[in-house]
Protein backbone atom coordinates (compact mmCIF):
# COMPACT_ATOMS: atom_id res chain seq x y z
CA UNK A 1 0.00 0.00 0.00
CA UNK A 2 1.22 3.55 -1.08
CA UNK A 3 1.01 5.01 2.51
CA UNK A 4 2.42 2.26 4.30
CA UNK A 5 5.55 2.86 2.16
CA UNK A 6 5.69 6.24 2.46
CA UNK A 7 5.49 5.46 6.24
CA UNK A 8 8.17 3.28 6.48
CA UNK A 9 10.70 5.37 3.95
CA UNK A 10 9.84 8.06 6.53
CA UNK A 11 10.79 6.28 9.88
CA UNK A 12 14.36 6.48 8.74
CA UNK A 13 13.94 10.29 8.13
CA UNK A 14 13.11 11.49 11.21
CA UNK A 15 15.52 13.13 13.88
CA UNK A 16 15.51 13.29 17.36
CA UNK A 17 15.21 17.21 17.14
CA UNK A 18 12.28 16.97 14.97
CA UNK A 19 10.22 14.81 16.86
CA UNK A 20 10.81 17.19 20.17
CA UNK A 21 9.66 19.84 18.47
CA UNK A 22 6.62 18.49 17.15
CA UNK A 23 5.48 16.94 20.45
CA UNK A 24 6.05 20.65 22.29
CA UNK A 25 3.83 21.79 19.49
CA UNK A 26 1.30 18.69 20.09
CA UNK A 27 1.46 19.88 24.46
CA UNK A 28 0.90 23.45 22.94
CA UNK A 29 -1.82 23.36 21.21
CA UNK A 30 -3.72 21.33 23.61
CA UNK A 31 -2.91 23.12 26.23
CA UNK A 32 -4.36 26.12 23.65
CA UNK A 33 -7.56 24.50 23.42
CA UNK A 34 -8.24 23.48 27.04
CA UNK A 35 -7.31 26.96 27.84
CA UNK A 36 -10.25 27.70 25.70
CA UNK A 37 -12.64 25.52 26.80
CA UNK A 38 -12.05 23.07 24.03
CA UNK A 39 -14.71 21.64 22.01
CA UNK A 40 -18.00 20.46 23.56
CA UNK A 41 -18.82 16.91 23.66
CA UNK A 42 -22.29 15.96 22.39
CA UNK A 43 -24.94 15.58 24.55
CA UNK A 44 -27.75 14.99 22.78
CA UNK A 45 -28.21 13.99 18.96
CA UNK A 46 -27.74 17.65 17.07
CA UNK A 47 -27.37 18.23 13.31
CA UNK A 48 -25.05 21.18 12.60
CA UNK A 49 -24.79 22.73 9.51
CA UNK A 50 -21.33 23.44 7.41
CA UNK A 51 -21.27 25.08 4.13
CA UNK A 52 -21.18 21.86 2.41
CA UNK A 53 -24.63 20.30 4.46
CA UNK A 54 -25.42 19.33 7.62
CA UNK A 55 -24.35 16.38 9.17
CA UNK A 56 -25.47 14.58 12.81
CA UNK A 57 -23.96 14.34 16.14
CA UNK A 58 -24.99 11.87 19.02
CA UNK A 59 -23.24 10.93 22.01
CA UNK A 60 -20.13 8.40 21.53
CA UNK A 61 -17.73 6.48 23.45
CA UNK A 62 -16.14 8.72 25.74
CA UNK A 63 -18.10 11.54 25.49
CA UNK A 64 -17.05 12.70 21.77
CA UNK A 65 -19.82 12.73 18.84
CA UNK A 66 -20.51 9.99 16.63
CA UNK A 67 -20.97 11.27 13.07
CA UNK A 68 -23.72 10.29 10.98
CA UNK A 69 -25.45 11.56 7.39
CA UNK A 70 -28.32 10.54 5.29
CA UNK A 71 -30.24 10.54 2.79
CA UNK A 72 -32.42 12.64 3.24
CA UNK A 73 -30.05 15.37 3.96
CA UNK A 74 -28.28 14.38 0.63
CA UNK A 75 -30.67 12.46 -1.63
CA UNK A 76 -29.44 10.07 -4.19
CA UNK A 77 -26.09 9.68 -2.73
CA UNK A 78 -24.20 6.43 -1.57
CA UNK A 79 -24.00 5.60 2.95
CA UNK A 80 -20.56 6.27 4.10
CA UNK A 81 -19.63 4.37 6.84
CA UNK A 82 -17.10 7.50 7.89
CA UNK A 83 -13.93 6.16 7.66
CA UNK A 84 -11.43 8.20 6.16
CA UNK A 85 -9.81 5.72 3.70
CA UNK A 86 -10.74 1.80 3.09
CA UNK A 87 -9.00 -0.35 0.70
CA UNK A 88 -11.93 -3.16 -0.52
CA UNK A 89 -10.77 -5.39 -3.81
CA UNK A 90 -7.78 -3.10 -4.40
CA UNK A 91 -9.41 -0.17 -4.67
CA UNK A 92 -9.25 2.95 -2.12
CA UNK A 93 -12.90 4.31 -0.90
CA UNK A 94 -13.63 6.20 2.00
CA UNK A 95 -13.98 9.96 2.56
CA UNK A 96 -11.31 10.90 1.76
CA UNK A 97 -10.77 9.53 -1.59
CA UNK A 98 -14.19 11.16 -2.19
CA UNK A 99 -12.76 14.48 -3.00
CA UNK A 100 -10.59 15.91 -5.28
CA UNK A 101 -6.89 17.55 -4.74
CA UNK A 102 -7.68 20.77 -4.53
CA UNK A 103 -10.95 20.60 -2.76
CA UNK A 104 -8.97 19.85 0.50
CA UNK A 105 -8.32 23.38 0.43
CA UNK A 106 -11.78 24.65 0.77
CA UNK A 107 -12.42 21.72 3.11
CA UNK A 108 -9.30 23.51 5.31
CA UNK A 109 -10.61 26.87 5.09
CA UNK A 110 -13.88 25.70 6.17
CA UNK A 111 -12.70 24.12 9.56
CA UNK A 112 -10.48 27.15 9.82
CA UNK A 113 -14.06 29.29 9.81
CA UNK A 114 -13.73 30.96 6.47
CA UNK A 115 -16.39 32.16 4.04
CA UNK A 116 -16.68 30.03 1.19
CA UNK A 117 -18.58 30.95 -1.98
CA UNK A 118 -21.34 29.19 -3.72
CA UNK A 119 -18.89 28.89 -6.77
CA UNK A 120 -16.91 26.88 -4.37
CA UNK A 121 -19.22 24.68 -3.78
CA UNK A 122 -20.97 24.42 -7.09
CA UNK A 123 -17.40 22.37 -8.26
CA UNK A 124 -18.41 20.11 -5.23
CA UNK A 125 -20.97 16.62 -6.11
CA UNK A 126 -23.29 15.85 -4.15
CA UNK A 127 -21.19 12.65 -2.84
CA UNK A 128 -18.61 15.07 -2.07
CA UNK A 129 -20.78 17.59 0.00
CA UNK A 130 -21.54 14.72 1.89
CA UNK A 131 -17.99 13.36 2.44
CA UNK A 132 -16.82 17.01 3.91
CA UNK A 133 -19.99 17.68 5.56
CA UNK A 134 -18.66 14.63 7.54
CA UNK A 135 -15.33 14.69 7.56
CA UNK A 136 -16.03 18.14 9.20
CA UNK A 137 -17.69 16.92 11.73
CA UNK A 138 -15.40 13.68 12.66
CA UNK A 139 -12.63 16.61 12.75
CA UNK A 140 -14.95 18.59 15.28
CA UNK A 141 -15.19 14.89 17.06
CA UNK A 142 -11.49 14.35 16.96
CA UNK A 143 -11.05 17.40 19.06
CA UNK A 144 -13.26 16.46 21.74
CA UNK A 145 -11.23 13.34 22.18
CA UNK A 146 -8.10 15.04 21.94
CA UNK A 147 -7.48 18.62 22.69
CA UNK A 148 -5.17 20.61 20.03
CA UNK A 149 -6.37 17.65 17.21
CA UNK A 150 -8.21 19.87 15.06
CA UNK A 151 -4.51 21.35 14.23
CA UNK A 152 -3.10 18.03 13.17
CA UNK A 153 -6.34 17.51 10.98
CA UNK A 154 -6.17 20.37 9.10
CA UNK A 155 -2.54 19.62 8.05
CA UNK A 156 -3.15 16.31 7.22
CA UNK A 157 -5.88 17.61 4.97
CA UNK A 158 -3.90 20.64 3.50
CA UNK A 159 -1.43 17.72 2.32
CA UNK A 160 -3.93 15.80 0.40
CA UNK A 161 -4.34 18.59 -1.69
CA UNK A 162 -0.73 17.72 -3.36
CA UNK A 163 -2.05 15.47 -6.16
CA UNK A 164 0.88 13.13 -5.58
CA UNK A 165 0.14 13.01 -2.08
CA UNK A 166 -2.32 9.51 -2.00
CA UNK A 167 -5.26 8.84 0.16
CA UNK A 168 -3.63 6.34 2.25
CA UNK A 169 -1.15 8.57 3.30
CA UNK A 170 -3.28 10.38 5.29
CA UNK A 171 -3.44 7.76 8.07
CA UNK A 172 0.48 8.26 8.07
CA UNK A 173 0.24 11.94 8.57
CA UNK A 174 -2.82 11.25 11.48
CA UNK A 175 -2.29 7.84 12.57
CA UNK A 176 -5.54 8.51 15.34
CA UNK A 177 -7.15 7.42 11.74
CA UNK A 178 -6.59 4.45 11.84
CA UNK A 179 -8.40 1.27 13.03
CA UNK A 180 -8.08 1.27 16.66
CA UNK A 181 -5.42 4.43 16.51
CA UNK A 182 -7.95 6.45 18.96
CA UNK A 183 -5.08 6.03 21.60
CA UNK A 184 -2.35 6.91 19.69
CA UNK A 185 -1.60 10.69 21.22
CA UNK A 186 -2.01 9.27 24.28
CA UNK A 187 0.66 6.54 23.84
CA UNK A 188 2.80 9.48 22.35
CA UNK A 189 2.08 12.21 25.22
CA UNK A 190 3.23 9.50 28.01
CA UNK A 191 6.53 8.35 25.91
CA UNK A 192 5.04 4.89 25.50
CA UNK A 193 5.36 5.71 21.72
CA UNK A 194 7.60 7.46 19.70
CA UNK A 195 6.00 9.97 16.89
CA UNK A 196 7.26 9.34 13.13
CA UNK A 197 5.75 9.50 10.62
CA UNK A 198 2.88 12.40 11.81
CA UNK A 199 5.99 14.37 12.28
CA UNK A 200 6.81 15.96 9.36
CA UNK A 201 2.59 16.80 9.10
CA UNK A 202 2.54 18.39 12.43
CA UNK A 203 5.76 20.71 11.91
CA UNK A 204 4.59 21.67 8.58
CA UNK A 205 1.03 22.99 10.33
CA UNK A 206 3.05 25.03 13.03
CA UNK A 207 5.38 26.64 10.48
CA UNK A 208 1.98 27.69 8.77
CA UNK A 209 -0.86 30.23 9.25
CA UNK A 210 -2.46 27.52 11.03
CA UNK A 211 -0.24 27.47 14.23
CA UNK A 212 -2.16 30.67 15.60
Amino acid sequence: MAGNAAAAAYVQRVTDEERAKADARRKRWAERDIKRGGAQQAESFTTRETPFGPYNERPGRGGAPYITTNKTQYPGTEPTDGRYVREEEGQFNGLIPALDAEQFILLVKALKGQELSEEDIDGLSDDQCRAAAMLMGIANAEAVREPGALKHIRSALRRQANPSHEAPEFLNDYPQGRVGGAGHEGRIRSGRRRATPEVETINDASSSSDEG
